[in-house]
C-alpha cells in the first residue's frame, strides 16, 4: 500500500541506537519540522515511477502519519499537468515529530510519554521514492534499527507517543 526501501537514516538524523526495549517508556517532546520535498523519478534501479502531485501528496501524508507526525500539513508544488504524472512533483510539509527530551533541554514544550514502536512501510513499487524518503524525510524523526535494502516492506523503530498523547 505505501512505500519501502528506506535504508539507514542519513547524517543529521535523530537516529538513536540505544538498547532500550521497544516497550520502555521515555520522555519526549514535540518539535516542529518543515520539509521542501521534490521527487525525482530517476533512481538507482532500472524502473521509473512517475506520480501526479495529488498522489505524491497522499503518499507523503501517509508516510508522515505512519512515522507518528502530528499537526501535519502537506501541500503540492511543481504541478504542470492536469492531474497526470509529473516529472518533478513536490510537496511542502509542516508537522511535529517526537524527539527524546534531554535532561538539559531548555525547550518549553511539555514532556510526553513515548516509546519505540516498530513501523513497517509497504512498497508501492518505487525504490526511487523510497530512497528519497530515506534520505530526506526519515532524518526528521527519532529513529533506530532501520532495515536496509529495497524490498516490498521496510521496518524502522520510531519514537511515538504512548496512548496517542
Amino acid at each position: 500500500m505505501l512505500v519501502s526501501c528506506l535504508a539507514s537514516a542519513s547524517a543529521g538524523a535523530t537516529s538513536l541506537a540505544g538498547n532500550a526495549p521497544a516497550s520502555a517508556v521515555a520522555n519526549a517532546r514535540w518539535v516542529p519540522r518543515t520539509i521542501h520535498f521534490m521527487y525525482s523519478a530517476v533512481g538507482a534501479s532500472s524502473e521509473t515511477t512517475f506520480y501526479s502531485c495529488d498522489r505524491l501528496q497522499g503518499l507523503v501524508t501517509e508516510i508522515l502519519s505512519r512515522l507518528g507526525a502530528r499537526d501535519t500539513t502537506v501541500k503540492p508544488f511543481g504541478c504542470f499537468t492536469n492531474g497526470g504524472p509529473e516529472k518533478f512533483p513536490g510537496v511542502d510539509a509542516t508537522f511535529s515529530a517526537l524527539v527524546p527530551a534531554n535532561g538539559g533541554d531548555q525547550s518549553e514544550s511539555p514532556k510526553v510519554a513515548a516509546r519505540w514502536q516498530k513501523v513497517t512501510l509497504n512498497a508501492e513499487g518505487s525504490c526511487a521514492l523510497l530512497e528519497q524518503v530515506r534520505r530526506r524525510i526519515l532524518p526528521l524523526f527519532a529513529t533506530r534499527n532501520p532495515g536496509s535494502g529495497c524490498s516490498p516492506t521496510f521496518s524502522v523503530e520510531v519514537l511515538q507517543p504512548v496512548g496517542g498523547s
